[in-house]
């Protein structure tokens, strides 16, 4: 077993270091954060407010709080961090503070949505190919998982690929799709995470967003002759569904 000992010293003090702005009581950025994730998501979420959700790597409970503006009532949360579990406790949510595959491997629990925003990144690659089984272990047939992770396609991979000491890998759309496959996921779609209009600055960067994507679009087709997924955000989302199997 190879010691991390990197890791254990960043997630004690997670949100000292590196995520301050989760320890901000800050209710105008609460809301943009949320309905900007459950835009993202649109269409993703299960259509039953009353679908188990599980967060792995909640963190302070961001997401948690988005899924509960949206009106599901059944979610938790899992991390490691007692700095960010703590923040979550505090913000009346269900929290364990646990090692993610831990946990996956204790629980005899079933979900109907699980969610890993910022998560995957964090592990190696032997350590990845066993937490998506244990994931889809954990789902419901026809359960969701919703990934968010660094983009490898991004233009800016190295900024977000280096701006965590206990980052680990960085993905493509294509590589992930692979890894999602081997753990035995049905279908697989993705999408980028891109500026979120909530007034006129927002709206401007969307606009100047759609100018940068043409460029690095028509960039690889001059290349490669296709858009190479067309996915050049700094952060790209997957859902996986555990399809059940046909008879």
């Amino acid at each position: 077993m190879i010691e991390r000992n990197y890791r254990t010293a960043m997630y004690e003090n997670y949100v000292t270091l590196q995520a301050p702005e989760w320890g901000r009581d800050d209710a105008g950025a609460a809301r943009v954060s949320c309905a900007a994730a459950l835009s993202r998501l649109k269409g993703w979420l299960p259509a039953d407010k009353a679908a188990r959700c599980l967060d792995l790597g909640c963190g302070s409970g961001r997401f948690l709080l988005a899924l509960r503006s949206a009106g599901y009532s059944d979610v938790h949360g899992v991390d490691l961090g007692p700095q960010a579990a703590e923040l979550a406790l505090k913000a009346g949510f269900q929290i364990t503070q646990s090692d993610i595959r831990e946990f996956l491997r204790s629980s005899t629990e079933q979900f109907d949505l699980i969610t890993a925003f910022d998560v995957i990144e964090h592990f190696g690659k032997d350590e990845l190919l066993e937490l998506f089984p244990l994931i889809r272990k954990r789902l419901t047939a026809n359960g969701r998982f919703i990934i968010q992770t660094p983009n490898a396609s991004s233009p800016w991979a190295s900024s977000v690929r280096y701006g965590d000491l206990t980052h680990e890998l960085i993905f493509s759309a294509r590589c992930l799709t692979s890894v999602s496959r081997l753990a035995g996921f049905g279908d697989v779609y993705t999408r980028e995470v891109g500026p979120y209009i909530h007034g006129i600055p927002s709206a401007i960067r969307a606009l100047g967003w759609k100018l940068i994507w043409s460029t690095y679009a028509v960039w690889n087709v001059i290349e490669t002759g296709t858009t190479q997924g067309g996915i050049y955000t700094r952060n790209l989302m997957m859902l996986c569904v555990n399809k059940e199997p046909e008879c």
